[in-house]
C-alpha cells in the first residue's frame, strides 16, 4: 500500500472503506466528517475519537473550515452522498480523502461503535407519520402565546 493512502476499494480513485477499515484509520488520527442531518446524527452518532458533523447540504460553504492535513473520513446514513462530497472537496483542492461504504447503516450493521438517543429515535406505525419522542414531548407541551 502507499504510504497515506486509505485501504479499501477504490472506485474512480477514491477508498471506499469497509467499517472496520474505517475505525482502524480513525484510531490512527484520521478524521470522521459526518455529513447527515442534525435529527439523525441526534439519534444516532458515530463514537469515535474525533468527527465533525457538517450537514452534506452544508458542504460547499463549509468546506474551507475542515483540514486538509490529516485524512477525511466522508460518512452519511447509507454511503449516497459521500461520493458527490468527495468531489465537491476534490474540486476545492482537498487531496486526502475515504468514503465509508455503507455509511452509518453498515456501521451499525457491523457492530461499531454508537451512540444513541433513545428519546430520538423514530416511533409510530406508519414510516410517512414516525416521529422522535422528543417531537411528541414538545407538542405535548406547547408554548403558551403572550
Amino acid at each position: 500500500m502507499v504510504e497515506n493512502q486509505a485501504p479499501g476499494m477504490l472506485i474512480e480513485g477514491l477508498p471506499f472503506l469497509a467499517p472496520q477499515e474505517a475505525q482502524a484509520v480513525l484510531q490512527q488520527g484520521a478524521l470522521l466528517v459526518d455529513l447527515r442531518s442534525d435529527d439523525l446524527v441526534e439519534m444516532k452518532a458515530f463514537s469515535v475519537p474525533e468527527v465533525i458533523h457538517l450537514p452534506h447540504a452544508l458542504l460547499a460553504e463549509h468546506a474551507l473550515e475542515l483540514p486538509r492535513d490529516r485524512l477525511l473520513v466522508l460518512a452519511d446514513s447509507s454511503g449516497v452522498y459521500t461520493k458527490g462530497a468527495a468531489a465537491i472537496l476534490k474540486s476545492l483542492g482537498f487531496e486526502r480523502l475515504a468514503c465509508l461504504n455503507g455509511g452509518m447503516l453498515a456501521w451499525d450493521q457491523a457492530n461499531m461503535p454508537v451512540v444513541s438517543d433513545p428519546e430520538a429515535l423514530l416511533h409510530g406505525e406508519c414510516a410517512c407519520a414516525m416521529r422522535s419522542r422528543k417531537d411528541r414531548a414538545i407538542s405535548a407541551h406547547p408554548k403558551e402565546s403572550p
